[in-house]
């Protein structure tokens, strides 16, 4: 990405997303923000591990809805981001990529959905976080990557890290509702709960090494309450008929590089 004054401080990153955020809102435009920003403003835990952990922050990445595309792209242009017509064109209308020349900032917005090797639908779900998406699709985003890197497993291991399974309340992960998304799409199970494995098993490796015994035991018990109600939801006819082809059919989407960079 671009090597601007802003580009890569945490601090003038996430004042510029919130900013970004709340001028939208007294605009009647709804968005918020996905991808690694999105963990580290959902709420405060996860940012320090991040630091400590390694993962700088690179850009932000928004979701807007289809009705407020118009209203996202003036109130960015009006910010002096210039939006890359290229992609815009290849896209279809469905993402938008911006820069800020003056200070290196690089946006992504998505529209109505994250569709990448699965996808992700957030119609009604906007609205639960002031800021980002909710804590579930900010866990399906990185667990529904087929090729994993090792910057999707660290996102993945603070999220479990930070939140608890199956907890009441706006920062507990609930297991019920992606359990149900899951048991309507045998592709997106069989790569979800795949990652989750390797994510237990990259809990050993030196990239994680900052991660305590105490926040390692809390990522194994977040991934097996996970893994639990996940088996235990029962799934769909279409479910049922998917998994019989299994691995013999590609269960996921393709997507090249710069659809899959959030």
């Amino acid at each position: 990405m671009s090597t601007g004054t802003m580009a890569g401080n945490w601090e003038q990153l996430q004042a510029e997303a919130v900013a970004i955020v709340r001028a939208a809102a007294n605009q009647d435009v709804t968005l918020r923000v996905v991808g690694s920003a999105g963990i580290r403003l959902h709420c405060q835990q996860p940012g320090p591990l991040m630091d400590r952990l390694g993962r700088p922050a690179k850009d932000i990445d928004f979701i807007v809805p289809q009705q407020h595309r118009k209203g996202m792209r003036r109130l960015l242009e009006g910010r002096g981001y210039v939006v890359d017509r290229d992609l815009l064109v290849a896209m279809e209308g469905t993402r938008y990529s911006f820069a800020h020349a003056g200070s290196g900032i690089e946006i992504d917005v998505f529209v109505e959905r994250l569709d990448f090797c699965h996808r992700i639908e957030l119609t009604g779900r906007l609205t639960a976080h002031p800021v980002t998406i909710p804590i579930e699709e900010l866990l399906l985003q990185k667990i529904q990557i087929v090729q994993m890197t090792t910057t999707d497993l660290i996102d993945a291991s603070v999220l479990l890290a930070t939140h608890k399974v199956g907890e009441d309340g706006a920062e507990g992960i609930d297991a019920a509702h992606i359990a149900r998304l899951l048991a309507r799409d045998w592709g997106f199970h069989h790569t979800a709960t795949r990652n989750l494995g390797r994510i237990a098993e990259y809990l050993t490796s030196a990239e994680l090494a900052s991660l305590t015994e105490g926040g390692c035991a809390r990522v194994r018990r977040g991934i097996e309450q996970l893994m639990g109600m996940i088996d235990a939801q029962d799934k769909t006819l279409g479910w049922r008929m998917r998994e019989k082809i299994g691995e013999r059919k590609q269960w996921w989407q393709d997507v090249d590089d710069r659809e899959a960079t959030y």
